[in-house]
């Protein structure tokens, strides 16, 4: 089994990689995690020297960039393996035109996420203000539906101003970064940060934190529900986030493959909607935050993935 992600240091990232290892002990599977820290070429080379080792890899995935899913899932699919894919592809690639080395793609609807979260922050600053954006990877199509969120929903508040927008590459430290460059140039103009994630939004608020205006300035994020930020929007630093469960993604996607790789399941048996799917998701602010801060049992990781389909909740391919 492969767990393959950015980096350790972001906390959804950590806990996906965290239930990779409950899932991988509970079936008796050694697990190989991958780090790759954001760079494309090292993702491919380092799953590709595993791939060459010629054991039949089960792999679970959050790909760098849209366009690093092709060369991925047909690495597996010509060695034989199982790959499921997270979060990021090319609208125009789907699993059943690889072949069944490539179980399924699973997204989330950022479009969705940036709406809500977006809606949240302009009810907090009283639907007036001005309001600074920290994408993404701009190449990631995760980052780009959030951001079509949140301009869909920013649409809808006129007294809001989009002051700038800037990426930070999912990177908590670049985040922090652009923020203090954002403060410093729009003063008090900027009354609502919006950030694409957890980590990216922390890195904000450290930046508000030492300008000290903590709950003046509010702060919003699309998603993660990292135990910090679940704690950020306790204390009232954070407006809101989504959760996404990085401890089921993490193991859902080798529980997929591994019963398929058993014989409990047949990639050709899938529903299309088996095969590409959105997965539930659930907006948490002040009002709800409490119902999230406990991370699930052992047990209860792998009791959750038994049916790695179970939280289905509608199709990419309408």
């Amino acid at each position: 089994m492969v767990s393959e992600v950015r980096s350790l240091t972001n906390p959804y990232e950590a806990a996906w990689v965290d239930a990779s290892r409950v899932y991988a002990r509970s079936v008796g599977v050694p697990l190989k995690v991958i780090v790759y820290g954001g760079d494309s070429q090292q993702e491919l080379s380092q799953l590709q020297s595993v791939l060459a080792t010629g054991k039949k890899v089960l792999l679970n995935i959050n790909p760098n960039t849209s366009a690093d899913t092709p060369a991925i899932v047909r690495a597996v699919q010509n060695s034989g393996g199982c790959a499921v894919t997270q979060w990021s592809k090319p609208a125009d690639l789907h699993p059943k035109d690889v072949g069944d080395g490539w179980a399924a793609y699973v997204g989330f609807d950022g479009v969705k996420e940036g709406f809500d979260t977006t809606n949240v922050l302009a009810d907090s600053m009283g639907g007036h203000g001005g309001v600074i954006a920290i994408q993404g990877l701009l190449a990631n199509e995760i980052s780009q539906t959030r951001y079509a969120g949140f301009t869909k929903a920013l649409a809808g508040h006129p007294g809001i101003t989009l002051l700038d927008a800037q990426p930070a590459d999912f990177d908590r430290n670049e985040a922090y970064s652009t923020t203090q460059t954002l403060l410093n140039k729009y003063g008090d103009k900027v009354t609502g940060i919006w950030a694409a994630t957890d980590s990216m939004a922390l890195g904000a608020l450290q930046a508000v934190r030492e300008k000290g205006k903590v709950g003046q300035i509010k702060v919003s994020s699309a998603s993660d529900a990292t135990p910090e930020g679940l704690e950020a929007i306790q204390h009232g630093a954070m407006v809101a986030t989504y959760t996404t469960d990085p401890y089921f993604n993490g193991a859902m996607g080798l529980a997929i493959c591994y019963q398929v790789a058993t014989g409990q399941r047949k990639v050709a048996d899938l529903t299309p909607q088996q095969r590409e799917f959105f997965l539930d998701q659930t907006l948490i602010t002040k009002s709800n935050v409490n119902d999230y801060t406990t991370r699930p049992t052992d047990q209860q990781i792998v009791a959750e993935v038994r049916d790695p389909f179970s939280r289905i909740a509608g199709p990419v391919v309408q």
